[in-house]
Formats: structure tokens, sequence, C-alpha cells
């Protein structure tokens, strides 16, 4: 059971450093075209590369057989769930918040997998 927490933690890690990268990604656009960082940085963008870098690094201690990674990494999801939630209880378009929602979704399942193995 152990090489599927550890395919888990990866997995984890790998979503994570997608959607994180999203995130710097569209900073780093803002930010060649001539905008100051500050502008680029706002609240959202903040909560996005913070819960996706807790849940990467959660996914990357629990591959390594770590403790608290799966703590680590449920702390990220749920923070990422909340950013997920936030963008669709305000009415945005869903364009908008679909990256999130499959993210969290997929995270869930793999923090899930992380916290019900046990680790040995």
């Amino acid at each position: 059971m152990q090489i599927v927490r550890r395919i888990a933690g990866l997995a984890l890690m790998g979503i994570a450093g997608w959607l994180a990268w999203q995130g710097l990604h569209g900073v780093l656009v803002l930010t060649s075209r001539g905008s100051p960082l500050a502008d680029a940085l706002d609240a959202i963008v903040i909560w996005r590369i913070a819960a996706a870098t807790l849940a990467g690094i959660g996914g990357l201690m629990a591959a390594l057989n770590l403790r608290f990674g799966a703590v680590l990494a449920l702390i990220g999801s749920l923070l990422f769930i909340g950013l997920a939630a936030a963008f669709i209880l305000s009415g945005t378009d869903s364009s908008l918040w679909m990256d999130e929602a499959v993210g969290a979704g997929a995270m869930s399942a793999a923090t899930a997998i992380l916290l019900f193995i046990r680790r040995s």
C-alpha cells in the first residue's frame, strides 16, 4: 500500500505544480507587458499560489514518507477548495473557475488517499 501512497503524493505534487504554474504564468504575462508587480499580485493569485504550493510540498513530503505530509496536503487542498468555492459563489463565469474546480477535485482525491492509507 505504500506504493499507492507514493503515487498519490507524486500525483498531488504534479497537479499542485501545474495549478501554481498557471497562477504564476498570469503574473509573468502581466509584468512582461509593463504592469507593476503589485498590480499583478492580487489576493486571488496569492491565494492560488499559496494553496497549490502547500499542497505540492505536502504531496512531496508524503511521497518521501515524511511526517505531516498528508496534513500539509490537506491544508493546501482545503485552501484550494475554498478558492474554487469563492469563485463559484461569487457568480463568476465558469471559464474562470473550471480549472480550480477540477484541480480541487483531483487534489481532494489524492489527499484522501494520503490521509486514509497508513504511513509505514
